[in-house]
């Protein structure tokens, strides 16, 4: 039996009311013995056991542990763990400093750019004017000041922001005032030599952040600072800090080109062994050490990270918090989160804990913080403090939590590599990139506005004021005040537009009647006209379309005059004689006797010479180039019936209750398969060959080959019946005293009423459902699915051909010299006559229109119009313009 614990007396604290949990854990688990939660957790009882006596907080390792062992939510456990460590004690200021840059107070804890300071002092005391440029979070803000300026002497440290001449001013006024010593620069940007020789002997003026001068000044600002800065280096020594990315926009400015030529100073990531001694050394001033396995994992972690001083500076201060004793583990650094969270975490709790309204408030502060890159990287940016419509409550939270850094009336982000670390501001960035620029170039416009004493001409207009009218919600008061008095002024011109407008009308309404009158018998005639061309060139082209269609023995001829008549007016008689013509010219011949085409496969039939030869022999002709295939031999008094749609199976007749069935799987050795006598006429067969059907003693059968006996279904009055594409079912047409149905029926006798017409009906399916009913008698035609009719065609003849083509996307039809063909996706129909030509079938298979003539002649006719005359101006002859189309003027047939 576990031996029982000492009770906790009093849950009053956040470590005993988390121990308490602990323990309430292990009960609700069945309360095991800690000897045997150590097997589970790999953890030695003692250290389960202290976990739970409520004296301190355990390691997080351990919690994990215990509560993996116990059965419960880790992740929950965790969150709960961070936060209460969150609230720990912090024992002291830490030797690091954070997401800071280090200044130059914090020289003594600035270690590893030994070296660099040395190379950049050495630099600097020959050469006046240096730039030292490395990429965002290379430490160069550090260099400069706890480095080269600590070690100087004399020096002043100013970053430009969007006012470089205040900052100047405010940094030299000394007992002078700012507001004075700002004229005299504006005025003269070689007087800031005067100032810094006055200043101190040997002063070094140090521009960090020199980026800032192209992403927050104006141009004449801009201006301004290089000339100042590029006269000044003699009188003092001037270095200026850049991020790498913008070393072509230095490059821009001719003096400051020349001013940097061998003077530049390349900052680069720090080493392995720097990052050594810049982790160590601060902590060793202290009195304190780190582990080698802490220090080995850190710098793994922040080698090859962005910033990776100040990513390591901010999560030894986390790991600082949580150290013990003297010594910093990295237990304490695990527990911490690691570089990769602890940025993003200290950020995260500090938003989190912000009450719901100022939430957005403090989303609008960061946003307001930064410079979104346009083909650079994004920069942070410093603001004025006015400029910001949160509240002091919620800048005071971010400062204490080194999100910020206040500095007199500014605020600006701590470091840039929160832009790259905190997952949150990094969405809120990506979220609308196009708004945020847009957002700060208002801002721009609206300091400008009010420096010039608001003047009009600086006011947005027309597309800059509708985007800056969306922006509305995220303003503040002065940028609000702009977007106002340019809708103001907006509402004013328009005001004045209308006005110019009325008086413009009423002094063009005398003149718009007369011009009105004039106008009108302008169009009357030269819209008869146009009538009249129209109407000629109309005749002209069904004349000549007519004539072309004549012409279909000598196809050249034929469709080089049908697509001179499509050219004068493209009506749908020339458009028709135009896909013949050329159709014709493709014209191959299969055999002779009657042939058909159901897919791939074209079928012609031979009959033997003398009456006592074998009979008469269908031919088979297949692939795309109708190869020569095998053949069928029935007696002469027999015929093909019926081909399934899957090509592989023929339904012959050899006498009327005689009937052979043929595998054509071989095209080259067509087999006989079996022969059934005594089973009435089939009138269909399935997709697949496997489902026959026919009209017996005015009831409707279906049978599947190799069946001895029919199945019947309970109907009279059947006039025709047809199986299903898909084999799993019937359709019949059946006539009900003077009312005719449609009726669809399943193999288990279930029925589903189609379509009720008072005519004689024929029938035909497709594949997918699709069926096609034709009015016999009223030459009507309807094609439906399931969900209900796609097509209703008119004139179609009742002896015509129809059938679907094989993926069931058009319908087509074929009566003597005429041809029909409906894309039932809702393409306008094809309707054709080739006088002369009679055709016996047709098949419509990917653009291509398949028909067979009686005499064994296969066309390919293209329905696309375009393809046609492209391969009719591949081989076109000569028309003879003047006969076919008088007083027209001759038009190139070909582009």
């Amino acid at each position: 039996m576990p031996r029982l614990e000492r009770p906790l007396v009093e849950e009053d604290t956040p470590v005993l009311k988390f121990a308490g949990d602990l323990r309430r854990l292990r009960r609700v688990a069945g309360l095991p013995s800690y000897r045997e939660l150590g097997r589970l957790a790999n953890y030695s009882p003692a250290a389960l056991s202290e976990a739970v006596a409520g004296r301190r907080l355990p390691s997080l390792a351990v919690t994990k542990a215990f509560v993996r062992a116990c059965g419960g939510d880790v992740e929950q456990w965790t969150a709960r763990w961070r936060e209460l460590a969150a609230q720990g004690p912090d024992h002291g200021d830490a030797p690091y400093v954070g997401l800071a840059a280090y200044q130059v107070t914090d020289a003594d804890r600035f270690f590893g750019r030994e070296a660099e300071v040395g190379r950049l002092l050495a630099l600097v005391r020959e050469r006046p004017f240096v730039g030292v440029f490395g990429a965002s979070g290379a430490g160069k803000s550090s260099l400069l000041r706890a480095g080269l300026a600590a070690q100087w002497g004399e020096h002043v440290v100013i970053t430009p922001g969007p006012d470089p001449i205040t900052e100047l001013a405010a940094a030299l006024a000394d007992h002078r005032s700012a507001v004075d010593v700002r004229a005299e620069l504006a005025a003269d940007p070689e007087h800031l030599r005067v100032l810094l020789r006055q200043a101190a002997d040997d002063l070094l003026l140090v521009v960090d952040q020199f980026e800032e001068v192209f992403t927050l000044c104006q141009e004449a600002d801009r201006r301004w600072l290089v000339r100042a800065l590029t006269h000044a280096a003699g009188a003092a020594r001037v270095v200026i800090g850049v991020r790498a990315d913008f070393y072509g926009h230095c490059a821009r400015h001719p003096e400051l080109l020349d001013a940097l030529h061998r003077s530049q100073s390349l900052v680069g990531p720090m080493s392995a062994e720097q990052l050594r001694r810049a982790v160590i050394e601060p902590a060793a001033r202290r009195g304190a050490s780190l582990e080698n396995a802490l220090v080995a994992r850190l710098i793994a972690d922040v080698a090859a990270q962005q910033g990776a001083l100040p990513l390591a500076s901010h999560v030894l201060v986390e790991t600082w918090r949580r150290r013990r004793g003297a010594v910093l583990t990295l237990a304490g650094y695990e527990d911490a989160g690691g570089v990769e969270h602890a940025l993003a975490r200290t950020a995260e709790q500090v938003y989190d804990a912000l009450p719901e309204q100022e939430k957005q408030a403090a989303r609008q502060v960061f946003q307001r913080l930064v410079t979104p890159g346009d083909g650079t990287e994004d920069t942070r940016r410093r603001v004025a403090r006015a400029e910001l419509d949160a509240g002091d409550a919620v800048l005071d939270r971010l400062a204490a939590a080194r999100l910020v850094t206040l500095d007199r009336d500014t605020v600006e982000l701590t470091h840039e590599a929160l832009l790259h670390a905190w997952p949150r501001l990094v969405d809120w960035l990506a979220e609308d990139r196009d708004s945020l620029r847009a957002h700060r170039r208002l801002t721009s416009a609206a300091e400008a506005w009010r420096t010039h004493d608001r003047d009009p001409d600086a006011l947005y207009r027309g597309v800059h004021l509708d985007q800056a009218r969306r922006l509305a919600p995220r303003l503040n008061g002065a940028e609000r005040e702009f977007v106002d008095a340019g809708l103001a002024a907006e509402r004013d011109r328009e005001a004045l537009r209308r006005r110019g407008v009325r008086r413009l009308r009423r002094l063009v309404a005398c003149l718009a009647a007369l011009v009105l009158l004039l106008a009108a018998t302008a169009v009357y005639a030269v819209t008869t006209q146009r009538a009249a061309t129209r109407e000629r060139n109309q005749a002209l082209s069904l004349r000549a379309a007519d004539t072309a269609l004549g012409l279909l023995a000598r196809p050249r001829d034929a469709a080089a005059l049908a697509l001179a008549a499509y050219r004068v007016a493209p009506t749908t008689q020339a458009r028709d004689a135009l896909l013949l013509a050329r159709a014709a010219g493709t014209v191959t011949t299969l055999g002779e006797g009657y042939a058909r085409v159901p897919g791939s496969v074209a079928v012609t039939h031979e009959v033997g010479p003398e009456p006592g030869s074998s009979g008469i022999t269908y031919r088979l002709w297949v692939g795309p180039e109708r190869r020569k295939a095998g053949g069928m031999t029935l007696p002469r008094d027999g015929f093909l019936n019926l081909l399934s749609a899957d090509e592989r199976t023929a339904l012959a007749v050899v006498r009327p209750d005689e009937f052979q069935l043929w595998d054509l799987s071989d095209p080259d050795a067509p087999r006989r398969t079996a022969t059934l006598t005594g089973w009435p006429f089939p009138q269909g067969i399935d997709a697949a060959g496997t489902l026959m059907a026919a009209v017996e003693d005015g009831g409707a059968v279906h049978w599947r080959p190799g069946d001895t006996t029919r199945t019947r279904l309970p109907v009279d009055g059947v006039e025709s019946v047809m199986p299903l594409d898909d084999g799993t079912g019937v359709v019949l047409a059946r006539r009900d005293g003077d009312r005719r149905h449609v009726e669809v029926w399943s193999l288990d006798g279930r029925v589903t009423p189609v379509l009720s017409r008072s005519a004689r009906l024929g029938l035909v399916t497709g594949p997918g459902g699709l069926l096609a009913v034709s009015d016999l008698d009223g030459a009507h035609l309807t094609v439906l699915d399931g969900a209900g009719t796609l097509l209703e065609a008119d004139a179609v003849p009742e002896q015509a051909l129809v059938e679907f083509s094989r993926d069931g996307e058009a319908v087509m039809a074929v009566h003597r010299d005429s041809v029909w063909l409906w894309d039932l996706s809702g393409r306008e129909p094809l309707s054709l006559r080739a006088p002369g030509v009679e055709f016996s079938s047709a098949r419509y298979e990917q653009g291509e229109l398949l028909m067979v003539e009686t005499r064994g002649g296969l066309w390919r006719l293209v329905v696309d119009v375009d393809h046609v005359i492209r391969d009719v101006c591949a081989d076109l002859v000569d028309v003879d313009w003047a006969a076919h189309f008088p007083g027209v003027a001759e038009r190139p047939l070909c582009p």
